[in-house]
């Protein structure tokens, strides 16, 4: 062995048992967002450091069916639709790219962008089925990949919009590249993201749909229901949303099921690393027939 590959060697093993694990970096961060506060009673972190370092933290395992929109929320338009009627759904729903189909949503064909519209609408083509437009392709995502991964290839290959696929090649959601970046800086809107209201409506038998913006007050008046809360006097809580955080003590995940008093289940519809944003409020079977009826 030659000095040159002998000191390689040597190198290689001083790296493996001196470099930092993975492992060892997480737990180093996780201490210091704990300990942010030093011995001098000063901020180490400031909140919204800290929070960024816990939802970098946090990202790291979480799957791509956490942060997708789910099959039924797709707002999706059919390739035989025409360029005015394709604009009218973007102004009236605020998005910017919308996902185009063919025989079903299954069938995803490209993506649409405003612009390539307003260069139809500019040239009179407003009648024209968007099939005849040039369609930006979509990315195909499993529900499995990581969070971190796909926003990486999102990235490299400057495309904003993937359909994630589940384990029969059927579309079960979408994902934007700024659903991805959500995870890590929280809720971004822009001035023309529409105004949530705070809609409560009857999903079927035994369950609400509920903006977790909602207060609590216009919760019970719709459902009848009452959560429990009134008999604790410290308890400062007034919207949905912050009600199932305090049950939870943590923002839950997507999908995620949280249980209530008496017998009530909160199901998590919508959620960013800093806010819930839409719940299902599922009723006990007892109760079913007494809150639909109110």
């Amino acid at each position: 062995m030659n000095d040159d590959s002998q000191s390689h060697s040597i190198y290689g093993y001083l790296k493996n048992i001196f470099a930092p694990k993975e492992e060892d970096v997480r737990e180093t961060i996780e201490d210091m967002i704990e300990e942010a506060v030093d011995d001098t009673g000063h901020d180490e972190f400031s909140e919204h450091e800290q929070q960024l370092l816990s939802n970098v933290l946090g990202i790291k395992d979480k799957k791509v069916c956490r942060v997708m929109i789910p099959r039924a929320d797709i707002i999706a338009f059919q390739k035989d639709g025409t360029v005015e009627d394709l604009a009218k759904l973007m102004v009236e729903k605020g998005h910017s790219r919308i996902p185009i189909y063919g025989d079903s949503i299954d069938d995803i064909i490209g993506v649409l962008h405003i612009i390539d519209l307003a260069t139809c609408l500019l040239k009179g083509q407003d009648k024209m089925p968007v099939s005849e437009i040039e369609h930006n392709p979509i990315k195909l995502a499993s529900q499995d990949d990581s969070v971190l991964d796909l926003l990486k290839e999102m990235q490299q290959g400057k495309t904003h919009m993937a359909a994630v696929v589940d384990d029969y090649g059927g579309v079960c959601g979408l994902v934007t590249i700024e659903d991805l970046l959500e995870e890590i800086v929280g809720d971004i809107e822009d001035e023309y993201d529409l105004e949530e209201n705070h809609i409560i409506t009857l999903q079927g038998q035994g369950a609400f749909v509920a903006d977790a913006k909602a207060y609590l007050d216009e919760v019970r008046e719709v459902t009848g229901l009452s959560f429990g809360e009134e008999d604790d006097e410290d308890n400062e809580v007034d919207t949905l949303g912050g009600y199932v955080f305090e049950l939870a003590q943590r923002i839950p995940n997507r999908g995620e099921i949280i249980d209530g008093h008496d017998g009530i289940k909160f199901k998590i519809l919508d959620v960013d690393p800093s806010r819930i944003k839409k719940i299902m409020i599922i009723l006990p079977a007892k109760n079913e027939a007494v809150a639909v009826n109110e």
